[in-house]
């Protein structure tokens, strides 16, 4: 299960920003998470809510976003959000692309007081 390791970093991240605006407690937490990272939604919520015991963020609300991937095709070149599971260049049918987008997490935005 990823979805612990990953939480522990945001709460890593969300004590830094909570002394660099000096804030109480975190109130909200909005994340984008790409889908090629793979998080299985119900996971990540438990984990949050896990981890966010005796921390700033002891009563925060958690609201994920999820974001398409995007793949760009080393044969023709051609930007594009794969269907779930076939990473095919609808221009050429090549499977060798790179991810542009979708492999990531970011907090959005943070809530508090």
């Amino acid at each position: 299960m990823h979805e612990l390791a990953i939480v522990e970093d945001v709460f890593r991240i969300l004590e830094d920003l909570a002394k660099e605006h000096q804030l109480k407690q975190i109130d909200q937490v909005n994340v984008e998470i790409g889908t090629y990272m793979q998080i299985v939604p119900e996971l990540f919520e438990s984990a949050f809510e896990a981890v966010k015991a005796d921390t700033v963020a002891a009563s925060a609300q958690l609201n994920m976003h999820f974001y398409s991937a995007v793949l760009r095709c080393h044969e023709c070149g051609h930007e594009f959000e794969p269907p779930e599971d076939l990473p095919l260049c609808p221009q050429c049918n090549s499977t060798d692309n790179q991810i542009i987008r979708g492999k990531d997490i970011y907090i959005k935005s943070i809530e508090g007081e």
